[in-house]
């Protein structure tokens, strides 16, 4: 069993302030939420919360011990706040927690991590962790999906127990290389089996998706899709040919990005376990209640401009036509965490 926890964040991930639109916007079905804890919940999400609460207990649905509200919440999202849709997925969810078939790391699943097909390496600005997915590794060698999402399962679970800070980086940015697959090679139906294995059992996760190295007809394909599905879940994705893959450096600072994908980084040879891009002596755990600005921050703190502290969805703003939001300072202490928040449940798979 590794031990992952030298993956946590440095404490300066407490210096992050989100914008409000970014916390949450939209109102009833049409909410999108990206931070979950520490928050305050509104009335419709409340009352959400309540029906979805009552529809548990009349399924007779078993949840974990440390289960949450702001769970119950991101099922409430997951489904559209449409209970019999909540419920559907959460059943789906809770069969994932309990099957040893993905809990479990296989051998077979590890040797997929350790060639790469899934693996974590870097962290955008803001320490949300990257995810990447190597498409067309996965179609040249026909790879078997259980094995598969055993081994994104592990992926999954190391990032949102160890990568994660609540109320602050509770979000991952996915990178897909297509490898340039074309109509008859690319495994569009992996690809969907990924995606719903994803948005159920890592419900309201997703930052930003780049999909590289897109080949003509995957590429005209989506232009045709975008225009007929949301607006947010068409802001979140981003088509990238090899020619810009400097777009990426926009979210990931080049030193976490790879040679092959316009980084600075070496190519990585070793994928599995995953290498920490940013170690500290100093870093978050559950204990932390009064945080104090450490003597010296780190190089990516030292390098950023101010507004790159702050969560500003700018692709998803714009559909909401809301005024550009006010600039922020950074405070020069790091914020409190109160006693209450420090005492929030500790959900496996948050």
């Amino acid at each position: 069993m590794i031990d992952f926890s030298y993956l946590k964040p440095p404490v300066d991930v407490y210096q992050i302030k989100h914008d409000p639109f970014y916390v949450k916007h939209g109102e009833g079905k049409n909410h999108v939420r990206k931070i979950f804890f520490h928050q305050e919940f509104d009335e419709y999400e409340q009352q959400k919360i309540k029906e979805l609460t009552e529809s548990i207990q009349q399924h007779k649905l078993t949840l974990p011990l440390d289960w949450c509200h702001e769970l119950t919440l991101k099922y409430c999202y997951s489904g559209g706040f449409e209970i019999s849709r909540c419920i559907q997925r959460l059943q789906k969810h809770l069969e994932w927690i309990h099957d040893e078939n993905y809990q479990v790391l296989s051998a077979e699943a590890e040797q997929y991590l350790k060639q790469g097909y899934i693996y974590q390496f870097g962290r955008d600005h803001q320490y949300r962790p990257v995810v990447y997915i190597q498409l067309h590794m996965i179609s040249k060698n026909k790879v078997h999906v259980p094995t598969l999402l055993n081994a994104a399962t592990a992926i999954g679970n190391m990032v949102t127990k160890f990568m994660y800070a609540r109320g602050y980086v509770e979000n991952w940015i996915v990178i897909l290389d297509s490898g340039g697959s074309g109509l008859f090679d690319f495994p569009f139906s992996t690809l969907s089996m990924i995606n719903e294995f994803f948005s159920i059992n890592y419900t309201s996760s997703l930052h930003k998706m780049f999909i590289l190295n897109p080949s003509f007809f995957f590429n005209s394909s989506w232009k045709l899709i975008e225009k007929i599905i949301h607006p947010e879940t068409a802001a979140k994705i981003n088509f990238l040919k090899a020619s810009d893959f400097y777009k990426i450096q926009e979210l990931i600072p080049a030193e976490e990005i790879e040679i092959k994908y316009g980084g600075q980084h070496p190519n990585l040879t070793t994928f599995w376990p995953p290498i920490n891009t940013k170690t500290q002596i100093n870093q978050p755990n559950d204990e932390f209640q009064h945080i104090q600005r450490p003597h010296t921050l780190t190089k990516r703190t030292q390098s950023l401009k101010e507004s790159e502290y702050f969560s500003i969805d700018n692709n998803s703003k714009e559909f909401y036509n809301n005024s550009k939001m006010k600039e922020y300072r950074i405070h020069e202490q790091f914020q409190v965490i109160d006693q209450q928040h420090a005492k929030c449940c500790s959900c496996k798979i948050m």
